[in-house]
């Protein structure tokens, strides 16, 4: 995986990936940035919120399980004193309208989660902050 960020301005960076997509990336304000574009810790969270969605509806789906919508918010503790202000445990909010049962939504986010070959992000970053989910099935 292959990823390039060059410099704008001062905090203001601009990413490319192999999908050719541009991602704008900025600082927190505190530290001088200007609201340019995404924060790094933010970007991790649609990664985590994007890998589990992915694999989550396809996990669902081999199992000829049919989704409407699936949502997925994000919360998390982190260490709030001196620095690095890492993040010691990760929160999903995982909202799933369709054809389910809570049991299915479970099963499907337990192999996207916690299984090394699905969602290599979540897979990764539950080593280090341990993953919690709450599922809410919607009719």
């Amino acid at each position: 995986m292959k990823v390039k960020v060059v410099q704008k301005e001062d905090f203001h960076f601009l990413g490319t990936g192999e999908s050719g997509r541009e991602v704008p990336i900025d600082a927190a304000g505190y530290v001088g940035g200007k609201g340019r574009g995404i924060r790094p810790p933010e970007l991790l969270f649609h990664s985590i919120a994007g890998c589990v969605g992915i694999h989550l509806y396809e996990a669902l789906h081999k199992e000829g399980k049919h989704t409407e919508h699936i949502e997925i918010e994000t919360d998390a503790e982190r260490i709030t004193e001196g620095y690095p202000k890492v993040f010691t445990k990760i929160y999903l909010f995982v909202k799933v309208k369709g054809d389910v049962s809570e049991e299915d939504v479970k099963k499907a986010l337990d192999k996207t989660i916690f299984d090394p070959g699905t969602c290599s992000i979540a897979y990764m970053i539950n080593k280090v902050a341990p993953i919690e989910y709450k599922i809410e099935i919607v009719r």
